[in-house]
């Protein structure tokens, strides 16, 4: 049988982004694949005919597919990024030919009306009607721009995102374009930051938060009259707002008060009347997919409104399922093992792009009696192949904790085998039935893989995720439990040769780990935190996590942020550790390696930071091909050093 190796990760095509033609006839999909000679992705733009299945694919493979389904046809933004010209967004037809260039950063456009788009885009307060001006002013301006691209000016909260990187002054703004003229019309303030938004007739629902200097966790909701021109505020009071939509002649919002779990909380439902929400439905389910890989690429979406039709697809225990509106509620629409990642209606049938336990991602329809295949992108490259099944358990507690093992290729139960520990982000996310690319690596390699969902994970309600004031608590119990029932389990493994990783949270408690036991031989910690109080103050992340902790006193809250901070316990640290980090990670950022790396190399520690210029955070799972095999190898490389030898 073939080995997963590590540079599988190259070869593999990824799914993503489905949609339906008007007619509902077909399925529009993107698939991708690494381009190593630029190392960068290449996209293509294909259909599936709804009545005979049959598979077309509509454009060669270009640098980029982002694509828009209108009356007019289906359209693609500009494809090249020698052409890309920043401040617009030029639409092109199937076949190459230029349609229209609008001077916006266009996020998303839909028919609004026979008469007009309706457009989302991105507008700085710098200029934020650039939009209005005429030829010479807009080249004036770019021009100015350009004069001044060696200078970052900062005037607000949050000035950065990770994956978008320096937003300070950028608003999400709607727009209306006339389909005729292209006369764009402005709807709403400048300082607007538009969240989520929803149409019904002439009205425009939306919810956002209209600011100057600092933007918090809280939104207002709003509607816009196209006829009256008029923005209407419909609530104003202190809220958290996760999504907005019409539900038949009801306003729906889902969002959280945060009363009893704080700002992680699940939102439930309410109508909003009157300025006021009043309560349909409780809950206890993330409207996104929780559920990680490392083995996806391309946009999705957590959303979809169909006619009247409302869906979501949500974390439950580990399997990512797909959940229906119901006016009182959600009712389950999909649940099988793995994780729905997409998901579109076409002639009132479902199809979904769905990750099984021990395979790629590939889109199916939805029957009554389960799914059916409709592609098999990945079907030739991992046929043969050793997909070790993950083994699950529960370690038996007063809170259960869920659990899987990947067995090493061959396995010999006379054997001893080292083993790694992976440690997931969040902590709100979850491991769960679904392919993973470098654990699968690691198994091809010879080693056990095991991993868990401690308290914090998300899939398992409001209680079980509620990690306020406990970082660095009962979510290490969990982990420590969890690797003491594996070694009862599988005695094959040699305590002597553990190794631990993981990224963001996953990162920051293999911080944690170091400065708190000695029992791993190895220590590869990635995209990490390892002070809360740097965390706080210079991350995209920031504020927003001691308001979730809840601290009495936001300014004054150094001493408890110190207490959970990694950095506090290195003098503790003994364990050969690995960093890796990228420039422009404006999550956990660049100074949370280095705090953390400088002590323990002065304490003689075999210590190596690998820092990756123009990656994000997601280094991952969307950096690019030739960086996330060097991310692999790097990581592979250190445990191999120190657990492979006499294992």
């Amino acid at each position: 049988m073939k080995k997963v190796t590590r540079d599988l990760l190259t070869k593999y095509t990824y799914l993503s982004d489905l949609q339906t033609s008007l007619d509902e006839k077909q399925v529009y999909f993107v698939s991708t694949k690494a381009d190593l000679k630029n190392n960068n992705y290449l996209q293509r733009l294909s259909a599936i005919d709804v009545k005979t299945k049959a598979i077309t694919d509509l454009t060669k493979w270009l640098f980029r597919v982002r694509y828009f389904v209108l009356k007019e046809g289906v359209f693609l933004i500009e494809t090249s990024p020698k052409k890309a010209k920043p401040g617009y967004t030029t639409f092109y037809q199937l076949n190459g030919k230029k349609k229209f260039t609008l001077p916006l950063e266009v996020g998303n456009i839909r028919d609004f009306d026979a008469n007009y788009y309706l457009v989302e885009a991105t507008i700085n307060r710098k200029c934020p009607k650039f939009h209005q001006l005429d030829a010479l002013g807009q080249r004036n301006y770019l021009k100015q721009e350009k004069d001044n691209s060696d200078y970052i000016v900062l005037d607000e909260y949050p000035f950065c995102y990770d994956g978008a990187g320096i937003i300070n002054g950028n608003r999400n703004s709607l727009f209306l374009v006339n389909k005729k003229t292209y006369r764009i019309v402005d709807m709403l303030p400048e300082t607007m930051d538009v969240e989520h938004y929803d149409v019904k007739g002439t009205k425009i629902l939306y919810s956002g938060v209209d600011f100057t200097n600092f933007k918090g966790k809280w939104s207002w909701v709003y509607e816009y009259d196209t006829k009256t021109k008029k923005n209407k505020v419909l609530y104003d009071k202190k809220m958290q707002i996760n999504n907005v939509f019409y539900d038949n002649k009801r306003i729906v919002v889902f969002g959280t008060f945060a009363k009893t779990y704080g700002e992680m909380e699940a939102g439930f439902f309410y109508e909003l009347k009157n300025k006021k929400m009043n309560l349909i439905a409780k809950n206890e389910y993330t409207f996104y997919n929780a559920v990680l890989s490392d083995s996806r690429y391309g946009k999705t979406k957590s959303f979809l409104k169909h006619n009247e039709d409302i869906y979501f697809h949500t974390a439950e225990l580990d399997n990512t399922i797909l959940v229906e509106w119901n006016g009182k509620g959600v009712t389950t629409v999909l649940e099988e093992k793995g994780t729905v990642d997409d998901f579109i209606v076409a002639k009132d049938t479902l199809y979904v792009l769905f990750m099984k336990e021990d395979q790629l991602g590939e889109i199916y329809e939805v029957k009554e009696d389960g799914l059916c295949q409709l592609t098999h992108y990945n079907d030739a490259l991992m046929k043969n192949r050793y997909v070790a099944k993950p083994e699950m358990f529960f370690v038996q507690k007063k809170t259960p904790i869920e659990g899987w093992v990947l067995k090493p290729i061959n396995y010999n139960p006379r054997k001893k085998y080292p083993a790694i520990l992976d440690i997931h982000g969040g902590p709100k996310c979850a491991y769960g039935n679904v392919y993973m690319h470098e654990m699968q690596a690691w198994a091809s390699e010879g080693y056990f893989v095991m991993y868990c969902n401690p308290r914090g994970s998300d899939g398992r309600g409001n209680a079980f995720a509620d990690l306020r004031k406990k970082f660095g608590t009962i979510d290490y119990e969990d982990i420590m439990d969890f690797v003491d029932e594996v070694l009862k389990r599988y005695p094959a493994i040699n305590p002597k040769k553990l190794g631990v990783t993981g990224g963001s949270y996953g990162g920051y408690m293999t911080n944690w780990i170091i400065g708190h036991t000695n029992r791993f031989a190895a220590a590869a910690t990635q995209r990490s935190i390892s002070n809360w109080i740097t965390e706080v103050l210079i991350s995209d992340y920031g504020i927003d996590f001691p308001i979730e902790q809840e601290y009495k006193d936001l300014y004054h809250c150094e001493k408890e942020l110190w207490e959970m901070s990694p950095l506090k316990y290195v003098n503790n640290a003994k364990t050969p550790t690995l960093f890796i980090h990228s420039t422009e990670d404006y999550r956990c950022t660049l100074p949370e390696a280095l705090q953390l790396f400088t002590p323990l190399t002065i304490k003689g520690i075999d210590t190596k930071l690998v820092i990756f210029k123009g990656e994000s955070h997601g280094l991952s799972r969307n950096g690019k091909p030739l960086h996330r095999m060097r991310r692999l190898n790097e990581i592979t490389d250190w445990m191999n050093k120190y657990l492979k030898k006499g294992a």
